[in-house]
């Protein structure tokens, strides 16, 4: 307890960050659709996000190097907090695509900054505790954010002030703490084929977390739209969004204990089968089973899909030369981050063009080729050896929060 009260305050600014994460990657892409932009430009600006993350992850060592933790969390957070309210004052899709790029820069920064302090501020005697307590309140803000837009318009101001509101107070903590600030780190990134000879099940997994789970995340709030849930619209799409991630919550921490005793690629495998069977089911039985049986199956979607990514950063660390971690967590983020830039761009077209089934068929169908090459990888190279207990952790894929969401084509109808 001694050990995560001292880093209470990191925690806390993650929380709060990822209040207003979860809310704008809902609130962005449904207020484009009001202003009547074409869902092929609005599949551009949450890919200029994802590019945008993918930068800042690049540069994020060299980033910290030069101006340290606090500093560069506090100017990612003014940065994007006064992105947010910008778009409430300029309703254009360019500056709207411009203004995502920067956030998307700005959150890359303030991950980087968060994770690399407790990375180094945490002994290994109870990182996994404490990296239990931040996952949990993370995921936890990324279930209640989206709720603040419930009853809103999308160009409601008041959900606009919302995000920034929560934008600004994530600073407060992290400004204050009297933690002391770690080393600067090394300001070179490695090469993206270093990364993949020393583990790759794990890149190809991340990859297929940005691909797939975040073209998935980015159109369920679309596909729970039209439902009678709650009324439907952003209330609908909330409780969607919140019950995929309450599966995650439910399965990430066991998922990562069994991956501390048996091979930790099995592990992704059998949390991707589960997740590519669910998605499935709903591309093949969505339109019979009912709103309460695709909830269920989101709920069983969520705690494959959204726990695997984790598993697949320890298998990484567990290869991973002494060292070298800063310089593969960054790699990592960065192959994620490319991987969530075709997600939602391949998601929206699969679903423009075969609705419910084109979404979650091609979902179940990269999750079970994600299952089969992690089986094939266990069987061409042995496991690391087992760290010890509590030196591994699950990790929450931060970037996660702000994803995109695309609409739906008009022409498409009724898909629900």
């Amino acid at each position: 307890m001694t050990d995560t009260r001292s880093v209470l305050a990191l925690i806390l600014s993650v929380m709060i960050l990822q209040l207003a994460g979860g809310l704008t990657g809902i609130l962005t892409p449904l207020g484009l659709e009001r202003l009547g932009v074409d869902a092929s430009l609005i599949g551009f600006v949450a890919a200029m996000n994802a590019a945008g993350f993918m930068l800042g992850a690049w540069t994020s060592p060299r980033a910290l190097a030069l101006v340290g933790n606090i500093r560069l969390f506090a100017a990612g957070a003014g940065v994007s907090a006064a992105g947010i309210l910008s778009l409430a004052l300029i309703q254009e899709a360019p500056f709207w695509a411009l203004i995502r790029v920067l956030q998307g820069i700005s959150f890359a920064y303030m991950f980087t900054s968060i994770e690399s302090w407790l990375g180094e501020a945490v002994p290994a005697r109870s990182r996994g505790n404490v990296m239990g307590v931040y996952h949990t309140a993370a995921k936890l803000s990324l279930i209640v954010g989206p709720f603040f837009l419930a009853g809103l318009s999308p160009l409601d101001s008041r959900s606009y002030i919302w995000a920034g509101l929560f934008l600004a107070l994530a600073l407060v903590p992290t400004c204050l703490t009297k933690l002391k600030e770690p080393p600067p780190p090394d300001r070179k990134a490695m090469p993206l084929g270093q990364l993949f000879a020393i583990a790759p099940a794990a890149v190809v997994g991340v990859v297929g977390a940005g691909l797939v789970n975040t073209g998935t995340l980015a159109l369920l709030p679309v596909y729970f739209e039209k439902f009678e849930l709650a009324g439907g619209g952003t209330a609908a799409a909330a409780i969607a969004i919140a019950i995929a991630w309450i599966g995650g919550l439910i399965v990430q921490w066991p998922a990562g204990r069994l991956s501390d005793l048996i091979d930790r690629r099995l592990v992704i495998a059998g949390l991707a089968a589960v997740s590519g069977a669910a998605a499935i089911l709903i591309a093949l039985f969505g339109s019979v089973i009912g709103e309460t049986g695709i909830l269920f199956l989101i709920g069983l979607w969520g705690a494959g899909a959204l726990c695997f990514y984790g598993v697949c950063v320890s298998h990484a660390i567990d290869r991973t030369p002494q060292g070298q971690v800063p310089q593969v967590m960054s790699g990592l983020l960065f192959v994620w981050a490319a991987g969530s830039i075709a997600g939602p761009l391949i998601s929206g077209m699969a679903m423009r063009i075969g609705g419910a089934v084109g979404l979650f068929g091609f979902a179940g169908v990269m999750l079970g080729l994600l299952a089969v090459y992690m089986i094939v990888r266990v069987r061409q190279r042995s496991a690391a050896e087992p760290p010890p207990p509590g030196e591994r952790a699950a990790i929450l894929p931060s970037p996660l929060a702000s994803v995109e969401i695309m609409p739906r084509d008009p022409a498409e109808g009724d898909q629900s």
